[in-house]
């Protein structure tokens, strides 16, 4: 599951066009016509094979070949509920973000839209988004279906702002082969940092003058906050949706001095190297290991050389797991007039959905449990059945961190990361660099309160 730009009058008149498409749906909100009589009109009846019925709009990021996909199996939804009607619009992927925000902004935005989780969090904050709170609480059933903690992030003042719909996990791609050669145990879920980086030395080389790393990755703070809390220290941010504060502990800084180590000896590459092209490498055996999202494997499934033999495994672990997801879902502005409706269509999207979609693009796992087992039917089905039990053992980790910052205050501290991340690790800065890295953000965080 996935983020050109045109002229401002070019994205004026995206907006525009996409606005009056959306006002000419006219009642599409309430299935109402206006009265001048003050009168209040009579209630629809879906049963009634002459009455009109309520129409859901919604607008997807995704590919056209996909929407077609998501209307076909809506297209049942309808059969099932004939009151309701589901509309889908189309819109340009560019400038995604953009256009919706503007809809949000001029009250013109369908009853749904795909979204971010850090956009749901930024516009829920701005009091742009249906509050679900009241049909998540008696439908509890539903709600209780989801992997534990991933509702949690679209939860903003103990508000529900929306619904997570697929999610991304994170884990490490090694070829088999390279191991096996190296007289090294294959990796598998709850293996450890020690052997990590022992494998990380062994696949490493110089021949020919040419530099093979053992590991390909970039890793951030938040990464690194996986080590630290699996050695029992602190994370790098204490919260998910609106973190207070960032720490250095001294397990965090145990495990920069690990990666310095190797990055240093050449067992992994430095953070200024060029990995646009790792999976093309990977693809040609020519790289052991790299950090990489699960979305990665549909890829290989379809097109990397049939003797590669891959696999995918979580992060290592020290005492504990703890793991980073992150997730895209659904939203609906403020405005919408039949919340009812809207509600129905939103677990539909989120549940039967995404069970008859999936198996035809299986590139993330559902957050609603039921619907991410045709996910992972489809991985077994193309012969990678290890990669849907590594996705699913990262997505029941008891400790989730954050993969990034979710929050509006996200712009002004990011580049304090990046003055000081880089050349700590590749041991141009001294490490205490990072507690001044911490305290900047940390009065970044206390002056957005």
């Amino acid at each position: 599951m996935k983020k050109g730009k045109r002229s401002w009058l070019s994205g004026i008149v995206v907006l525009l066009l996409a606005i009056s498409m959306l006002a000419a749906c006219g009642a599409n909100n309430n299935g109402e016509e206006s009265s001048d009589s003050g009168t209040t009109p009579a209630p629809q009846n879906a049963n009634q094979s002459d009455a009109k019925p309520i129409e859901v709009t919604m607008i997807t990021w995704e590919s056209a070949a996909m929407n077609e996909k998501i209307i076909a199996s809506m297209k049942k939804f309808e059969d099932e509920n004939p009151g309701i009607k589901v509309t889908l619009i189309p819109t340009p992927l560019d400038n995604y973000g953009v256009k919706i925000n503007g809809m949000l902004t001029a009250k013109q935005a369908p009853d749904i839209f795909m979204t971010g989780n850090d956009m749901a969090l930024d516009n829920g904050a701005k009091g742009l988004l249906y509050e679900w709170t009241e049909h998540a609480s008696a439908d509890s059933d539903f709600m209780g279906g989801f992997y534990r903690g991933v509702v949690d992030g679209w939860y903003l003042d103990d508000k529900l702002i929306g619904l997570p719909g697929l999610l991304n996990t994170y884990g490490i791609f090694y070829n088999k082969k390279v191991f096996r050669d190296a007289g090294l145990p294959e990796p598998k879920a709850g293996w450890t940092y020690d052997h990590f980086f022992e494998a990380m030395q062994k696949l490493s080389s110089t021949q020919n003058g040419v530099q093979q790393f053992g590991y390909y990755a970039s890793p951030d703070p938040f990464h690194m906050s996986l080590y630290s809390v699996s050695a029992g220290g602190a994370p790098f941010a204490n919260g998910i949706v609106n973190p207070t504060k960032v720490e250095i502990s001294p397990a965090f800084i145990e495990g920069v001095e690990k990666y310095k180590a190797a990055i240093k000896n050449g067992y992994m590459n430095p953070p200024t190297y060029d990995l646009s092209n790792v999976m093309s490498s990977f693809k040609e055996g020519k790289v052991p290991m790299t950090l990489q999202g699960q979305w990665v494997a549909d890829d290989l499934i379809r097109t990397a050389p049939a003797d590669l033999e891959w696999g995918f495994v979580p992060q290592p672990v020290l005492n504990s797991q703890s793991e980073i997801y992150d997730a895209v879902g659904w939203s609906s502005p403020s405005t919408i007039k039949n919340p009812d409706a809207v509600w129905k269509v939103l677990k539909y999207l989120d549940s039967k959905m995404y069970e008859e979609v999936l198996p035809q693009t299986p590139v993330a796992p559902a957050a609603f449990k039921a619907s991410a087992s045709a996910y992972f039917k489809a991985l077994e089905s193309a012969g990678h059945p290890d990669v849907g039990e590594t996705i699913d053992h990262i997505l029941n980790s008891p400790d989730i961190q954050p993969v990034r910052f979710l929050t509006s205050w996200s712009g002004k501290a990011y580049p304090f990361i990046e003055a000081s991340w880089k050349n700590v690790l590749m041991s141009k800065a001294e490490i205490s660099d990072l507690n001044e890295m911490a305290e900047k953000i940390n009065k970044v965080i206390s002056s957005s309160r």
